[in-house]
């Protein structure tokens, strides 16, 4: 098994028209604070994780055991059939793109006939690959997803037969004087808390303002998971990791996980149609509530959206408040609409700008990199 980092030519973009079905939303009062997205277009945030294929059945209700479900059914139909790049990192890397960021997508990908899709679609949306590491010799991980039209729901069931995790060698490559944020998904915990002690023996010599933020997520109900949480500046928990922990809210989540986290951490956690909580570094807990759409249809990668949303808005030095608002703001677009495309088209209309909700809150939170 040979693997090589690569650097694709940048492809063209593609010109294929796209019918959409966009919701109008209730417009919200809010007392804007407009900011120019390329004022951070040099911003670079390095996303690591994963990327699959995800094949997406678009379904009128969720089919029963044992049913045939097609485009010609009775009792359900198959709306729609396509295939969506996916994994949590390689989809908030595309929320960032949209956002305006540098987002750098770091994995690994197969060499099979679904890298040229995921590599393009990446490039789509001005995502960097340049440290992608590709094996030869594996089958790309690929997810079965149906979504209901009736209830927005997604059921997932994936398979990664062969591809391997990133190591510790493969990170070790990467310049990080490019980079000003670098968020992991939390998996492959092992050699994640190395990459980690990696960056902060980096930002020990560099305390000059280059140092670099360092976030992490924890999703899925996995024990393992909890050797994460006294790792990172930022900290996502969802809400699948605390119920499994035994939470039953958001702010009984944060606060309990705020007391095993270092000094000054940030923890944030959404918590769906309820909004979302966090936890400043001085132990303060603010709150938003979520922007729901007149209509959920997909809420696959709403999860990633928040955070990508969040992270950026965090970089941009808007408060902890401020911040998890536009992520749970932006995430209810996403749940509005299906899959990406539409997001491009509100972010031209300037549905992505930055925002400052009537608050007496005025001072950006500051995020200690050690």
């Amino acid at each position: 098994m040979s693997v090589a980092l690569i650097n694709p030519t940048k492809k063209k973009r593609s010109t294929q028209s796209y019918n959409i079905r966009i919701f109008f939303f209730e417009k919200i009062k809010w007392n804007i604070r407009m900011i120019n997205a390329s004022a951070f277009s040099q911003y670079k945030i390095l996303c690591v994780g994963h990327a699959c294929i995800d094949m997406i059945n678009m379904c009128a209700s969720y089919p029963e055991e044992d049913s045939k479900v097609g485009n010609s059914t009775k009792i359900n139909r198959c709306l729609d059939q396509h295939w969506q790049r996916g994994g949590n990192a390689s989809n908030s890397c595309t929320v960032l793109g949209l956002l305006g960021a540098k987002p750098t997508f770091f994995g690994t990908i197969a060499d099979s006939h679904e890298k040229r899709f995921l590599l393009e679609d990446f490039a789509k949306f001005d995502v960097n690959t340049d440290y992608a590491v590709i094996h030869e010799g594996c089958d790309s991980p690929a997810s079965c997803i149906i979504l209901s039209a009736a209830t927005g729901s997604r059921t997932i069931v994936h398979s990664n037969k062969n591809l391997p995790e990133l190591s510790v060698e493969d990170f070790n490559k990467i310049d990080l004087s490019a980079f000003q944020w670098v968020h992991f998904e939390g998996r492959n915990v092992t050699n994640i808390t190395k990459m980690i002690e990696h960056i902060r023996e980096y930002n020990k010599s560099h305390q000059d303002g280059s140092s670099i933020t360092i976030s992490v997520e924890i999703e899925n109900a996995k024990h393992e998971l909890e050797s994460l949480i006294p790792l990172p500046d930022v900290l996502f928990v969802s809400k699948d990791y605390a119920m499994f922990k035994g939470y039953t809210n958001k702010e009984e989540t944060v606060e309990k996980i705020q007391a095993q986290t270092i000094p000054g951490c940030l923890v944030i956690c959404p918590w769906g149609e309820d909004g979302a909580s966090a936890s400043s570094s001085d132990g303060q807990l603010v709150h938003s509530s979520a922007f729901p759409p007149s209509q959920v249809v997909d809420t696959l990668g709403a999860g990633d959206t928040f955070i990508a949303a969040t992270i950026f808005s965090l970089a941009s030095g808007c408060t902890l408040k401020d911040s998890i608002t536009f992520g749970c703001r932006i995430a209810g677009l996403k749940v509005g609409v299906i899959g990406w495309e539409p997001l491009r088209k509100m972010a031209k209309d300037g549905a992505f700008s930055l925002i400052s909700e009537n608050s007496s809150e005025k001072k950006a939170v500051v995020i200690r990199a050690t």
